[in-house]
């Protein structure tokens, strides 16, 4: 063979070879960083930014806040804790599982009307072994989301 054509070949082979590797370690799936296991749920309003806001504030009555700005329309919560009331390890053992959750609003206005998005980001953890230490994160329903909207809607009197 000619040496360009060697040449030629050999390079595609090297190029090959690179891209079989790299779809290898780093999957076809996009990458977990982006996974972030949270559930909008959202709603318009017929109502000015400042009086939403105003409303999401209130529904947040007795609840840490992590983030609060007014003027990026983002409210973000500190972790509330609780416990599981689907998971159990038994009556025997006695263990319960813990959640906690912390919610994440963004208030946007919209010519004549308020958007709001709300998402919540769930984890919990076991109660006994290795696992008791870890917080592993699960994806939401929507349940907490949807109780929260429901009450900025009785705030703003939303039928």
């Amino acid at each position: 063979m000619k040496p360009k054509r060697l040449q030629s070949i050999t390079s595609s082979g090297i190029l090959l070879s690179i891209a079989v590797v790299a779809v290898f370690f780093t999957g076809c799936t996009p990458g977990r960083l982006g996974l972030r296991n949270m559930t909008a749920v959202s709603r318009y309003f017929d109502a000015d930014v400042n009086t939403v806001w105003n409303a999401v504030d209130q529904a947040m009555t007795g609840i840490q806040v992590e983030i609060k700005d007014m003027e990026k329309g983002l409210l973000r919560t500190q972790w509330i804790k609780g416990w599981s009331t689907t998971k159990s390890t038994g009556l025997i053992t006695g263990g319960e599982w813990q959640e906690r959750y912390r919610l994440t609003i963004q208030v946007t206005g919209e010519q004549a009307k308020t958007y709001v998005s709300m998402q919540a980001q769930l984890e919990e953890k076991a109660p006994g072994g290795s696992r008791a230490y870890r917080w592993s994160r699960t994806v939401s329903d929507g349940t907490i989301e949807r109780d929260y909207l429901q009450r900025i809607e009785k705030i703003l009197n939303v039928p």
